[in-house]
């Protein structure tokens, strides 16, 4: 008898797992919101949405694919990017849109519940997504992020980080110097001819190594092409909308969505203090750090990074 038990025990959780998605692989663009939406469905099992609101669905749609075993992907360009639709109003482009979109396209997909992947800036509006449609989400994997202050407080904080690794990597402190160089003498390369234009990437990275492994897709992100600005403006969070995020961020304890949090130890734009307060105020969190690894750890340490990810999905 305990046995036929696990077996319907088993056999639910299979059901519930699978993807009741109405599209099949494939890439599809969908009118969302008034509004032309580019996405690729690729993989099996529940449905999990990954995008970013300024880089589109490129780069995780080439570095994701280990999630594809688990999950029905959706990868995303939001409005303004790759083949998506760009909107008429520089507004448009508000968090409050993105968090619209992701759920027009989980109601576009016919699925009841959806998984995110939310890394930087996406991290902000996956978690603003759970506390407004907390009945629609199953779980979310966070990268990049961490709990956030004020615009002032953001650039101290970047500011601290900055002269922390510096004094910690010549590597690193070789970035700053060059991209400093770079905008002071609107040039990508140095006084000797040498090619610094990746200095930009090398900084959210953790070595050449790392950053390596980071470039060719950031390469990729640019052939495609990011948001597009509106009337030669490019969209810049107002104060004023930091400020709404902020009071977002006070309800974030009461969120009951499992979540997981995995962070590169040595991510110059988030200090691992800051992570660890986001995690506390996270209820139902789980916190990893991966070592030698700034603001891409799924890329700059894949093998450990995906290890972490199934076995929290194990628990």
């Amino acid at each position: 008898m305990k046995e036929i038990f696990k077996t319907f025990i088993i056999f639910l959780f299979i059901i519930s797992c699978a993807s009741n998605s109405k599209f099949e692989n494939g890439n599809y663009t969908e009118k969302i919101d008034d509004l032309n939406i580019n996405f690729t469905v690729k993989g099996k099992g529940p449905v999990m949405i990954v995008g970013h609101p300024s880089s589109g669905k490129i780069g995780y749609e080439m570095t994701l694919k280990p999630l594809e075993e688990s999950f029905t992907m959706v990868y995303y360009d939001s409005r303004g990017i790759g083949e998506s639709e760009t909107p008429k109003k520089l507004e448009d482009y508000s968090a409050k849109n993105s968090v619209k979109e992701i759920e027009l396209l989980r109601e576009k997909l016919g699925v009841k519940k959806i998984w995110l992947f939310g890394h930087s800036d996406q991290s902000a509006i996956a978690l603003q997504y759970a506390v407004e449609y907390p009945k629609n989400i199953s779980g979310i994997i966070l990268s990049g992020t961490s709990y956030v202050g004020s615009q002032n407080e953001s650039i101290e904080r970047r500011k601290t980080s900055e002269n922390k690794r510096i004094k910690e990597s010549k590597w690193f402190a070789k970035v700053i110097e060059d991209w400093d160089y770079m905008i002071e003498n609107n040039t990508t390369f140095d006084k000797n001819g040498n090619d610094i234009s990746t200095a930009r990437t090398k900084w959210w990275t953790y070595d050449e190594e790392t950053a390596q492994k980071v470039i060719p897709i950031v390469k990729e992100i640019t052939k495609v092409g990011r948001r597009k600005p509106i009337g030669n403006n490019y969209y810049q969070e107002t104060p004023e909308e930091r400020q709404k995020y902020l009071e977002f961020q006070k309800k974030f304890k009461d969120l009951k969505t499992k979540i997981l949090i995995i962070n590169g130890k040595y991510d110059t734009n988030n200090l691992p203090e800051f992570a660890t307060e986001l995690h506390f105020r996270l209820q139902n969190s789980k916190l990893v750090f991966i070592d030698k690894a700034g603001h891409f750890p799924w890329i700059e340490q894949s093998e450990q990074s995906f290890t972490e990810i199934k076995k929290w999905l194990r628990e």
